[in-house]
């Protein structure tokens, strides 16, 4: 099979700024667009490191939900008047505030979001109002199956007292206070564990202006608590069954910890899960939605975290098939360690993954967006052009290789969520 590389990809050389107290600040410049995107990405911020379940994400959420000198609404309508908005995220290593604006109402917006990021009230008030909030949804969760099998996927792969595993209660939220928040917040929400990323209309003005807002030493290690140090155990084959009696379908959850995207197989990997359940045309969808009708989708993912990866086998189905639909993904699985994938399939795979990668750089914002896995790993500015390559030179025999080597279903962990006595 013919594998030619001919890309040419944007240069995700982003241009440096060092603001006065060593922040630094990354950005991806346009100025044909009126729009931008300003990103304080929290390296240490994320689940792990909370001392209190729930403390980071609840800190992630009431950032910008008042300050010392302004209120959530107060706050809310200076970013309403200007047509801004926020995103915030937090996941199990990291967090990220990111704000999108037009270049124009620049100096009326940073600011207020400086108060947002380095001045939040985290009021009693709104905790009260978060936590009455989340209780209800707790309730509501606590009935859908794939929010059961997502949480108890993780406790399953990593146990129940690992940073990674860990499920909240019910009760955890009456354990939560203010004083976890802010220190969660001191602690990991500083200048010297964040990263600013700039996209979109960059100008000088805009540099100096984040320079004067928070170039300064104010917000720099404000808190005492340490950064985890996470071990991780071996895989060991598992099945759990979680009944929930009023279920109208059964979820399943299949997979165990496997290398991390820093490994040489990673990229390789990566082809191989494309094409058991990455994509729409794959295996799992072919079998177990097209031919046998047991799901509306079925994928399978490689979740990437610095240190280790998680590869999940997910899907919701009927639940008098729960058991033929496991069955059927072991089927597909043991292909692939069998028998070679023909040329015309994994060529198909192959043009899927390399258009998917030219989309996702594809803009100022999108190359951001990108460029912070570099910094989370630590990667060379080149490493979607390694890459594409990799993709365009892994054979068949390197499928069957890391299929016999990976998918281990030995050591894979089971479990299904729905009517116990339909699903067993």
């Amino acid at each position: 099979m013919k594998n030619n590389f001919n890309f040419t990809l944007p240069s995700l050389e982003a241009k440096k700024y060092v603001l006065d107290n060593g922040l630094k600040v990354y950005a991806f410049e346009n100025d044909s667009m009126d729009l931008v995107r300003l990103e304080f990405y929290f390296e240490n911020g994320g689940v792990m490191n909370q001392t209190q379940i729930y403390s980071s994400v609840a800190a992630n959420s009431l950032v910008s939900e008042g300050s010392t000198k302004h209120s959530a609404i107060e706050i809310a309508n200076i970013i309403d008047f200007y047509g801004a908005f926020i995103e915030k995220t937090v996941d199990k290593e990291t967090s990220s505030v990111c704000f999108y604006f037009l270049n124009k109402h620049q100096e009326n917006l940073i600011p207020c979001f400086e108060e947002i990021i380095k001045d939040p009230a985290f009021s009693q008030t709104e905790l009260d109002t978060y936590l009455q909030r989340l209780r209800k949804q707790f309730l509501i969760n606590q009935q859908k199956t794939d929010h059961l099998a997502k949480n108890n996927f993780y406790e399953m792969v990593f146990g129940k007292e690992h940073p990674f595993g860990q499920i909240g209660t019910l009760e955890d939220f009456d354990l939560l206070e203010r004083k976890h928040l802010v220190d969660f917040y001191n602690s990991f929400y500083s200048s010297n564990k964040c990263s600013v990323l700039l996209s979109g209309n960059v100008d000088d003005k805009l540099i100096s202006l984040l320079n004067k807002h928070f170039g300064k030493n104010d917000w720099k290690d404000r808190g005492d608590i340490k950064e985890k140090s996470l071990v991780f155990g071996a895989n060991e084959k598992l099945i759990k069954t979680i009944d929930l009696p009023s279920a109208v379908q059964a979820s399943i959850r299949i997979g165990f910890k496997t290398i991390s995207v820093r490994h040489e197989d990673y990229m390789n990997l990566t082809v191989l899960n494309c094409l058991l359940g990455g994509y729409f045309g794959s295996r799992l969808m072919s079998n177990i939605r097209e031919d046998k009708g047991y799901t509306y989708g079925i994928s399978s993912i490689l979740y990437s975290f610095k240190d280790i990866g998680v590869f999940l086998i997910g899907a919701d189905v009927k639940q008098e098939n729960c058991q033929d639909a496991i069955d059927e993904i072991y089927v597909e699985i043991e292909k692939l360690q069998k028998e070679l994938v023909d040329d015309e399939e994994l060529q198909r795979v192959k043009n899927y993954m390399m258009g998917n990668v030219l989309r996702s750089l594809d803009g100022s914002f999108e190359l951001a967006e990108n460029f912070r896995p570099l910094l989370k790993f630590d990667f060379e500015k080149d490493y979607y052009e390694k890459y594409l390559r990799v993709i365009t030179q892994v054979s068949k025999e390197d499928i069957q290789r890391l299929a016999q080597k990976y998918l281990d279903i030995n050591q894979m962990i089971e479990l299904r969520v729905g009517n116990a006595t339909i699903i067993k």
